[in-house]
Formats: C-alpha cells, sequence, structure tokens
C-alpha cells in the first residue's frame, strides 16, 4: 500500500517511520512548498518529492495520503485528497472548524475512501483495556470523569513556526493542540459530554491563544467532570484521566493504569492489566504504528477504521465548546443541532 505525506514537520517524521516500519506499506511521495525541507526529507526517507500537493495527489501509484500541516488546512487539504479517491490520513485536531471538518468526512464517504484522525493514545495497552473493563460494566454507572493536561511549552515552542499559537491556523493553544489526546480518551472512555462551562487564560507565553483552560463538564448520562490543559506547568508532568463509577475507580496516566479498584471486592494487580513493555519508549512510535496498521488493515478489508472521521469530530466539538463558553462567560451545549 502506497503513501504519501504532506508536510516535513515533527509529525510527518513520526508517519514516515510508522510507514517504513509496516511490511506491506511503502513511502513513495512527500510533499512541501519549501523545496530545501522536501528534498531533504525525500532524501532522508528515499521517496519522491513535490513542491505542490495537488499535483502529487494525482499519482496512480498512491494509495492512501497523510496530512500533518497546520490544524487550520486539514479539511481543505483532506477534501482534495479525497476528491481524488484517495484514502486519507490527518494529524489530530481534524481541523479547526467543525463545519469544514464535516465536510471531510462527507466527501470521504462520497468518494468511497477512508478517513482516520491520529489519536495514537487510543491504541496503548491500558486504554484498550480499561475499555473493555467500563464497556463490561465493571466500574459500574460512570459517575464522574476528569482529563488533566498538565505539560510545558517554551515560548521558544511557540516561535518555531508561524502558525503556531495562532487562532487561525492553530485553532487555539494549550486545549486544541496538547489537551485534545486525553480530550478524547475522556470521550472514547468516559462518554458522550452534553454541557460545558469554561474559562481560559493566557499567563505564560506571549501568545494571542490560551496557554492554561480548565472547564467543568457534565456528561449525557448525568455524570459531571472536569478538563484541564496547561502548558505552563514547568517543567512538564503528565497527561491524566480519572473516572469514576458505582463499583470502582480508576487512574491513568500517560497511557498506564496506575490505580484501579473496585467495591464488590475483586482484586485486581496491575501486573495483570499493564503491558508496561509493550508502552516502553523502548520502542518508539509504537501507538502511532499500531493506528497505521490498523488503517491499512480498514482499506483492505473494507470498514471503518477505529479512529475515523466521526469519531475525530468528537473531541472537536467539547474544544471549541469550550472555547466558547470562556468567550461569552456561559455554560454552552454539545450538540445544539
Amino acid at each position: 500500500m502506497n503513501f504519501a505525506i504532506i508536510g516535513t514537520g515533527i509529525a510527518a517524521e513520526t508517519h514516515a517511520k510508522c510507514i517504513e516500519e509496516i511490511s506491506d506499506a511503502k513511502l513513495v511521495a512527500v510533499s512541501s512548498p519549501t523545496e530545501e525541507k522536501v528534498k531533504k526529507f525525500a532524501q532522508i526517507h528515499n521517496c519522491d518529492y513535490h513542491t505542490n500537493y495537488k499535483e502529487m495527489i494525482k499519482r496512480k501509484d498512491i494509495d492512501v495520503v497523510c496530512v500533518t500541516t497546520p490544524s487550520g488546512t486539514h479539511a481543505e487539504i483532506g477534501i482534495n485528497i479525497a476528491n481524488s479517491k484517495k484514502h486519507v490520513v490527518v494529524e489530530k485536531p481534524i481541523d479547526i472548524s467543525l463545519k469544514r471538518a464535516k465536510d471531510l468526512v462527507n466527501a470521504c464517504h462520497e468518494n468511497n475512501v477512508k478517513l482516520s484522525v491520529i489519536f495514537q493514545h487510543r491504541f496503548a495497552d491500558d486504554v484498550i483495556k480499561l475499555k473493555e473493563i467500563i464497556d463490561d460494566g465493571r466500574l459500574g454507572r460512570i459517575n464522574f470523569g476528569a482529563s488533566h493536561t498538565k505539560v510545558y511549552r517554551t515560548q521558544e515552542y511557540y516561535e518555531s513556526a508561524a502558525w503556531r499559537g495562532t487562532w487561525k491556523l492553530d485553532g487555539g493553544g494549550a486545549l486544541i493542540n496538547q489537551s485534545i489526546h486525553y480530550v478524547d480518551l475522556l470521550y472514547h472512555l468516559a462518554g458522550p459530554i452534553e454541557e460545558v462551562f469554561a474559562y481560559t487564560a493566557t499567563r505564560g507565553h506571549e501568545i494571542e491563544v490560551e496557554d492554561e483552560a480548565v472547564a467543568a463538564v457534565r456528561f449525557k448520562n448525568g455524570a459531571i467532570g472536569m478538563i484541564e490543559a496547561n502548558t505552563n506547568a514547568y517543567p512538564g508532568f503528565y497527561s491524566r484521566l480519572d473516572i469514576y463509577g458505582d463499583n470502582g475507580s480508576v487512574v491513568i496516566q500517560d497511557d498506564k493504569i496506575i490505580d484501579i479498584a473496585f467495591k464488590d471486592g475483586e482484586r485486581v494487580h496491575l501486573s495483570e492489566i499493564s503491558a508496561h513493555d509493550h508502552n516502553s519508549p523502548a520502542i518508539p512510535n509504537i501507538l502511532h504504528k499500531r493506528q497505521f496498521e490498523d488503517i491499512v488493515d480498514a482499506i483492505r478489508n473494507d470498514r471503518e477504521p477505529l479512529v475515523n472521521g466521526e469519531e475525530g469530530i468528537k473531541s472537536l466539538e467539547i474544544v471549541l465548546a469550550m472555547y466558547e463558553s470562556a468567550q461569552i462567560g456561559q455554560i454552552v451545549k454539545l450538540e445544539r443541532e
């Protein structure tokens, strides 16, 4: 299965390495408007290069195209790919506009191509196991769910690319860029969110978007919880989920279950749940690789990828509702159509 990549940044490097590690996948081309950068990327990864992605996606030998450009361009580029009858892989977030994101999903359906959004943390061993535990009802009814992303970014990080920390192309800051991974996991594990009330602030960086955000949330099933996003947490700590149910509670930190207990006395040893070696940093990009393997399998077997466009939209809806709430100072309900 032949892949192409649009973009040459950090995410593009990760995508290229994953494609190279999959036996029945091959990177054949990369595109970026900066010839010096794209030529160097192509030499490193032994593929062709283009400075115009629209020309590249016309190639007959390309099956799948990865979009690793600034967030605000994802849907527009993805729609062009879909219209070229190629399958689409989009880095998170799916876009910064809900309307454009839905247009991308529709374009992929209309052209009968697959769409997957990169949320690699769903493929961690402990996340998969926790999803099974929750779906089996072993925690009982979920009563509380919280997502905390406490990381650190320097001013130099935001200045490293003109699009970072901008509303136009980044779509926001700590919330939509860093925290969205665990916002996605919160939805994935604890269930749909019905409404949010949020505050945002810019306290530690000279940027036009937020570097701190917090929200109280109410889930569709009546549970409550919170979302925290922060790029001021020097020197950088962790991403964590807290999920409490009628029959038990669990804490998952940096994709690993660090505490779990059940009221009915069931004893669970973390060693029985966690395959920590599989999530080890010693195996670079393992979660991305698992998602790429899922994408290849979904195309070959004509099924939906585990993180398809509809799933990719869910976290964007939550994040955009938080931004709206912080702006107007009121509770914002999701799914208002």
